[in-house]
Protein backbone atom coordinates (compact mmCIF):
# COMPACT_ATOMS: atom_id res chain seq x y z
CA UNK A 1 0.00 0.00 0.00
CA UNK A 2 0.76 3.62 -0.85
CA UNK A 3 0.74 6.45 1.96
CA UNK A 4 0.91 10.02 0.78
CA UNK A 5 -0.11 12.92 2.47
CA UNK A 6 -0.88 16.51 0.54
CA UNK A 7 -0.56 19.45 2.02
CA UNK A 8 -2.53 21.62 -0.60
CA UNK A 9 -1.88 25.36 -0.43
CA UNK A 10 -2.57 28.33 -2.72
CA UNK A 11 1.05 29.56 -2.60
CA UNK A 12 3.04 26.28 -2.65
CA UNK A 13 2.03 22.44 -2.73
CA UNK A 14 3.66 19.67 -0.63
CA UNK A 15 3.64 15.86 -1.04
CA UNK A 16 5.00 13.60 1.79
CA UNK A 17 5.07 9.88 1.59
CA UNK A 18 5.25 6.95 4.37
CA UNK A 19 8.54 5.99 3.14
CA UNK A 20 10.12 8.54 1.49
CA UNK A 21 9.32 11.80 3.76
CA UNK A 22 8.57 14.91 2.01
CA UNK A 23 8.78 14.09 -2.13
CA UNK A 24 7.48 17.71 -3.41
CA UNK A 25 7.25 21.29 -2.38
CA UNK A 26 7.22 23.36 -4.95
CA UNK A 27 4.76 26.35 -6.35
CA UNK A 28 1.50 25.78 -6.34
CA UNK A 29 1.31 27.00 -10.60
CA UNK A 30 0.75 25.37 -13.90
CA UNK A 31 1.99 26.44 -17.15
CA UNK A 32 -0.97 25.81 -20.19
CA UNK A 33 -0.58 26.75 -23.88
CA UNK A 34 -4.28 28.08 -25.88
CA UNK A 35 -4.88 24.24 -26.36
CA UNK A 36 -4.67 23.56 -22.58
CA UNK A 37 -1.95 21.46 -22.55
CA UNK A 38 0.39 21.45 -19.77
CA UNK A 39 3.89 23.15 -20.37
CA UNK A 40 5.22 22.96 -16.66
CA UNK A 41 3.88 23.09 -13.57
CA UNK A 42 5.99 23.97 -10.26
CA UNK A 43 8.21 25.99 -9.83
CA UNK A 44 9.77 25.67 -13.52
CA UNK A 45 5.98 27.12 -14.24
CA UNK A 46 6.46 29.84 -11.62
CA UNK A 47 10.21 30.83 -13.51
CA UNK A 48 7.50 31.29 -16.46
CA UNK A 49 5.16 33.42 -14.90
CA UNK A 50 5.39 37.17 -16.77
CA UNK A 51 6.78 35.78 -19.84
CA UNK A 52 5.85 37.55 -23.32
CA UNK A 53 4.48 34.68 -25.23
CA UNK A 54 0.35 35.45 -25.19
CA UNK A 55 0.18 31.76 -25.82
CA UNK A 56 1.35 30.93 -22.48
CA UNK A 57 -0.87 30.92 -18.85
CA UNK A 58 0.49 30.75 -15.82
CA UNK A 59 -1.93 30.03 -13.29
CA UNK A 60 -2.66 29.27 -9.87
CA UNK A 61 -5.23 26.39 -9.33
CA UNK A 62 -6.71 28.42 -6.27
CA UNK A 63 -7.35 31.38 -6.34
CA UNK A 64 -9.31 33.87 -3.37
CA UNK A 65 -10.41 30.49 -2.09
CA UNK A 66 -11.81 29.52 -4.57
CA UNK A 67 -10.66 25.93 -6.83
CA UNK A 68 -10.49 25.57 -10.37
CA UNK A 69 -10.57 21.93 -10.44
CA UNK A 70 -9.98 21.51 -14.15
CA UNK A 71 -6.47 23.16 -13.65
CA UNK A 72 -5.57 21.35 -10.27
CA UNK A 73 -6.11 17.99 -12.63
CA UNK A 74 -3.67 18.59 -15.25
CA UNK A 75 -1.66 19.68 -12.07
CA UNK A 76 -2.53 16.46 -10.43
CA UNK A 77 -1.92 14.83 -13.23
CA UNK A 78 2.21 15.71 -13.75
CA UNK A 79 2.93 15.15 -9.79
CA UNK A 80 1.23 12.02 -9.48
CA UNK A 81 2.92 10.36 -12.54
CA UNK A 82 6.18 12.14 -11.59
CA UNK A 83 5.79 10.41 -7.79
CA UNK A 84 4.11 7.20 -9.20
CA UNK A 85 1.73 7.68 -6.28
CA UNK A 86 -0.67 5.15 -8.20
CA UNK A 87 0.40 1.82 -9.52
CA UNK A 88 -0.65 -1.41 -10.56
CA UNK A 89 -1.50 -3.68 -7.87
CA UNK A 90 -0.96 -1.44 -5.53
CA UNK A 91 -4.06 0.49 -3.37
CA UNK A 92 -3.33 4.60 -2.54
CA UNK A 93 -4.13 5.90 0.37
CA UNK A 94 -3.99 10.28 0.21
CA UNK A 95 -4.01 12.34 3.26
CA UNK A 96 -4.87 15.88 2.42
CA UNK A 97 -4.47 18.83 3.87
CA UNK A 98 -6.36 22.21 2.24
CA UNK A 99 -7.15 25.46 3.44
CA UNK A 100 -10.11 26.58 6.35
CA UNK A 101 -11.21 29.28 3.13
CA UNK A 102 -12.38 25.59 0.71
CA UNK A 103 -16.06 25.50 1.89
CA UNK A 104 -17.83 21.78 2.65
CA UNK A 105 -18.85 21.21 -1.10
CA UNK A 106 -15.33 21.89 -2.81
CA UNK A 107 -13.49 19.53 -0.31
CA UNK A 108 -16.28 17.12 -0.98
CA UNK A 109 -15.56 17.51 -4.59
CA UNK A 110 -11.63 17.24 -4.52
CA UNK A 111 -12.07 14.29 -2.51
CA UNK A 112 -14.07 12.83 -5.35
CA UNK A 113 -11.65 13.96 -7.82
CA UNK A 114 -8.27 12.62 -6.07
CA UNK A 115 -10.67 9.17 -6.10
CA UNK A 116 -11.62 9.26 -10.07
CA UNK A 117 -7.85 9.84 -10.62
CA UNK A 118 -6.89 6.45 -8.85
CA UNK A 119 -6.76 7.07 -5.32
CA UNK A 120 -8.08 4.04 -3.17
CA UNK A 121 -9.13 5.90 -0.38
CA UNK A 122 -8.91 9.91 0.35
CA UNK A 123 -8.63 11.17 4.08
CA UNK A 124 -8.69 15.06 4.69
CA UNK A 125 -9.16 18.06 7.33
CA UNK A 126 -8.33 21.78 7.63
CA UNK A 127 -4.89 22.58 8.15
CA UNK A 128 -5.40 24.82 11.48
CA UNK A 129 -6.15 20.80 12.47
CA UNK A 130 -3.27 19.45 10.47
CA UNK A 131 -1.02 22.03 11.92
CA UNK A 132 -1.30 20.85 15.64
CA UNK A 133 -1.14 17.56 15.24
CA UNK A 134 2.41 18.76 13.71
CA UNK A 135 3.18 20.70 16.71
CA UNK A 136 2.79 17.81 18.92
CA UNK A 137 -0.07 19.20 20.66
CA UNK A 138 -2.77 16.25 22.50
CA UNK A 139 -5.68 17.56 21.07
CA UNK A 140 -7.50 15.05 22.73
CA UNK A 141 -6.80 17.06 26.27
CA UNK A 142 -9.80 18.85 28.24
CA UNK A 143 -7.78 21.39 29.01
CA UNK A 144 -8.00 24.42 25.62
CA UNK A 145 -4.51 24.40 22.85
CA UNK A 146 -4.45 27.62 20.63
CA UNK A 147 -3.07 26.86 17.27
CA UNK A 148 -1.71 29.81 15.35
CA UNK A 149 -1.25 29.38 11.55
CA UNK A 150 0.31 32.64 9.36
CA UNK A 151 0.85 31.35 6.05
CA UNK A 152 1.91 32.83 3.08
CA UNK A 153 -2.14 32.78 2.23
CA UNK A 154 -3.61 31.49 4.82
CA UNK A 155 -4.10 33.18 8.60
CA UNK A 156 -6.04 30.71 10.96
CA UNK A 157 -6.21 30.98 14.73
CA UNK A 158 -8.36 27.80 16.94
CA UNK A 159 -8.40 26.56 19.97
CA UNK A 160 -8.74 22.88 20.61
CA UNK A 161 -10.19 20.57 23.54
CA UNK A 162 -11.26 17.03 23.72
CA UNK A 163 -10.56 16.52 20.02
CA UNK A 164 -12.78 19.44 18.19
CA UNK A 165 -12.59 22.52 17.22
CA UNK A 166 -14.04 24.69 19.83
CA UNK A 167 -13.58 28.08 18.38
CA UNK A 168 -12.34 29.29 14.91
CA UNK A 169 -11.20 32.25 13.20
CA UNK A 170 -9.63 33.33 9.98
CA UNK A 171 -7.70 37.02 9.11
CA UNK A 172 -6.45 38.07 5.65
CA UNK A 173 -3.93 36.08 4.04
CA UNK A 174 -0.49 36.88 5.77
CA UNK A 175 2.35 36.32 3.32
CA UNK A 176 0.90 37.68 0.76
CA UNK A 177 0.05 41.47 3.00
CA UNK A 178 3.94 41.70 4.12
CA UNK A 179 4.92 41.88 0.59
CA UNK A 180 1.70 44.59 -0.11
CA UNK A 181 2.92 46.60 2.91
CA UNK A 182 6.40 46.37 1.55
CA UNK A 183 5.62 47.47 -1.44
CA UNK A 184 3.61 50.13 -0.21
CA UNK A 185 6.36 51.59 2.15
CA UNK A 186 8.96 51.70 -0.88
CA UNK A 187 6.09 53.59 -2.90
CA UNK A 188 5.47 56.10 -0.45
CA UNK A 189 8.97 56.39 0.89
CA UNK A 190 11.10 55.51 -1.80
CA UNK A 191 9.58 56.35 -4.68
CA UNK A 192 10.26 53.24 -6.21
CA UNK A 193 8.31 50.24 -7.41
CA UNK A 194 9.99 46.84 -7.34
CA UNK A 195 9.54 43.09 -9.14
CA UNK A 196 7.59 40.58 -6.75
CA UNK A 197 11.62 38.86 -7.16
CA UNK A 198 12.99 41.30 -4.69
CA UNK A 199 9.80 41.65 -2.55
CA UNK A 200 10.60 37.97 -1.55
CA UNK A 201 14.71 38.86 -1.47
CA UNK A 202 13.71 41.74 1.00
CA UNK A 203 11.48 39.14 3.37
CA UNK A 204 14.38 36.38 3.32
CA UNK A 205 17.08 38.55 4.40
CA UNK A 206 15.81 41.42 6.35
CA UNK A 207 11.78 40.17 7.18
CA UNK A 208 11.92 41.99 10.97
CA UNK A 209 9.05 43.71 13.03
CA UNK A 210 11.27 45.14 15.62
CA UNK A 211 14.15 47.70 15.31
CA UNK A 212 17.66 46.87 15.61
CA UNK A 213 20.64 48.43 16.69
CA UNK A 214 22.78 47.80 14.50
CA UNK A 215 20.45 46.62 11.54
CA UNK A 216 21.29 44.61 8.64
CA UNK A 217 21.16 46.42 5.01
CA UNK A 218 20.44 45.65 1.32
CA UNK A 219 20.47 47.02 -2.19
CA UNK A 220 17.76 46.32 -4.17
CA UNK A 221 17.37 47.48 -7.94
CA UNK A 222 13.67 49.21 -8.75
CA UNK A 223 12.29 51.44 -11.08
CA UNK A 224 11.25 54.97 -10.01
CA UNK A 225 7.77 56.13 -9.81
CA UNK A 226 8.66 59.60 -10.50
CA UNK A 227 10.64 59.51 -13.99
CA UNK A 228 10.31 55.62 -14.33
CA UNK A 229 13.99 55.09 -14.58
CA UNK A 230 15.76 52.55 -12.75
CA UNK A 231 17.37 53.13 -9.42
CA UNK A 232 19.32 51.27 -6.78
CA UNK A 233 18.29 52.20 -2.98
CA UNK A 234 19.92 50.62 0.11
CA UNK A 235 17.38 49.18 2.60
CA UNK A 236 17.57 47.90 6.25
CA UNK A 237 15.90 45.86 8.34
CA UNK A 238 14.60 48.62 10.69
CA UNK A 239 13.00 50.32 7.07
CA UNK A 240 11.36 46.87 6.68
CA UNK A 241 10.18 47.16 10.48
CA UNK A 242 8.53 50.56 10.01
CA UNK A 243 7.05 48.93 6.99
CA UNK A 244 5.35 46.20 8.90
CA UNK A 245 4.38 47.96 12.19
CA UNK A 246 0.76 48.70 11.14
CA UNK A 247 0.10 45.22 9.89
CA UNK A 248 1.47 43.89 13.19
CA UNK A 249 -0.76 46.40 14.92
CA UNK A 250 -3.44 44.67 13.16
CA UNK A 251 -2.77 41.07 13.58
CA UNK A 252 -1.78 41.64 17.62
CA UNK A 253 -5.92 43.39 18.15
CA UNK A 254 -7.40 40.15 15.45
CA UNK A 255 -5.91 37.78 18.14
CA UNK A 256 -6.69 39.36 21.18
CA UNK A 257 -10.11 39.73 20.01
CA UNK A 258 -10.38 36.06 19.71
CA UNK A 259 -9.38 35.81 22.93
CA UNK A 260 -11.50 38.01 24.92
CA UNK A 261 -14.22 35.95 23.00
CA UNK A 262 -13.43 32.31 25.03
CA UNK A 263 -15.23 31.92 27.97
CA UNK A 264 -13.38 32.64 31.11
CA UNK A 265 -11.89 28.78 31.42
CA UNK A 266 -10.59 28.47 27.88
CA UNK A 267 -8.96 32.54 28.38
CA UNK A 268 -7.38 30.75 31.52
CA UNK A 269 -5.91 27.88 30.18
CA UNK A 270 -4.69 29.95 26.74
CA UNK A 271 -2.79 32.05 28.89
CA UNK A 272 -1.09 29.64 30.89
CA UNK A 273 -0.64 27.36 27.99
CA UNK A 274 0.65 30.09 25.33
CA UNK A 275 -0.07 30.03 21.94
CA UNK A 276 1.40 27.58 19.53
CA UNK A 277 2.07 29.59 16.24
CA UNK A 278 3.64 28.21 12.88
CA UNK A 279 3.23 29.17 9.31
CA UNK A 280 5.99 31.18 6.68
CA UNK A 281 5.10 34.53 8.14
CA UNK A 282 6.09 33.36 11.57
CA UNK A 283 9.65 33.14 10.46
CA UNK A 284 9.81 37.30 10.47
CA UNK A 285 12.50 38.09 12.67
CA UNK A 286 10.67 39.02 16.06
CA UNK A 287 7.48 38.83 15.61
CA UNK A 288 6.57 35.79 18.02
CA UNK A 289 8.11 38.33 20.93
CA UNK A 290 6.26 41.03 19.99
CA UNK A 291 2.66 39.01 20.15
CA UNK A 292 3.35 37.91 23.06
CA UNK A 293 4.48 41.27 24.92
CA UNK A 294 0.94 42.80 23.54
CA UNK A 295 -1.24 39.55 24.07
CA UNK A 296 0.49 39.47 27.29
CA UNK A 297 0.32 35.78 26.57
CA UNK A 298 3.45 33.17 25.93
CA UNK A 299 3.76 32.65 22.04
CA UNK A 300 5.80 29.58 21.01
CA UNK A 301 7.13 29.10 17.41
CA UNK A 302 7.57 25.18 16.13
CA UNK A 303 10.84 23.97 15.36
CA UNK A 304 10.43 24.70 11.14
CA UNK A 305 7.29 27.04 11.18
CA UNK A 306 6.49 26.45 7.36
CA UNK A 307 7.12 22.87 7.87
CA UNK A 308 4.66 21.83 10.25
CA UNK A 309 1.62 21.28 8.80
CA UNK A 310 3.66 18.52 6.86
CA UNK A 311 5.13 17.25 9.83
CA UNK A 312 1.39 17.05 10.91
CA UNK A 313 0.82 15.00 7.18
CA UNK A 314 3.62 12.57 8.10
CA UNK A 315 2.23 12.17 11.81
CA UNK A 316 -0.70 10.88 10.27
CA UNK A 317 0.18 9.03 7.79
CA UNK A 318 2.35 6.82 10.64
CA UNK A 319 -1.00 6.38 12.71
CA UNK A 320 -3.19 4.89 9.90
CA UNK A 321 -3.48 1.46 10.25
Amino acid sequence: MIKAGIDLGAGSIRVVTEDDGVVFDEASMIAIDEKGNCLAYGNEALEMKGVADPQVRVLSPMQDGRLDFELLGKLFDQLFYQLKLFRMFQKTVLVLSYPSGLNSRDVEQLKEQLLQMGAWKVYSDQEIWVSAIGAGLDVSLPVSSCVLNMGERSCDIAVFSRGVIQKQDKSADAGLRVKNAIRRWLHDNRRMAVSQMTLERICRSLGSVVPRPNPRQMEITGVSTTDRTARREIITENDVAQALGPLCEEWALWIARFLQDLDPHQQDDVRMRGIVSCGGTMKLAGLSNYLQSVLNCPVYVTEDPTMTVTDGLSILLTRME
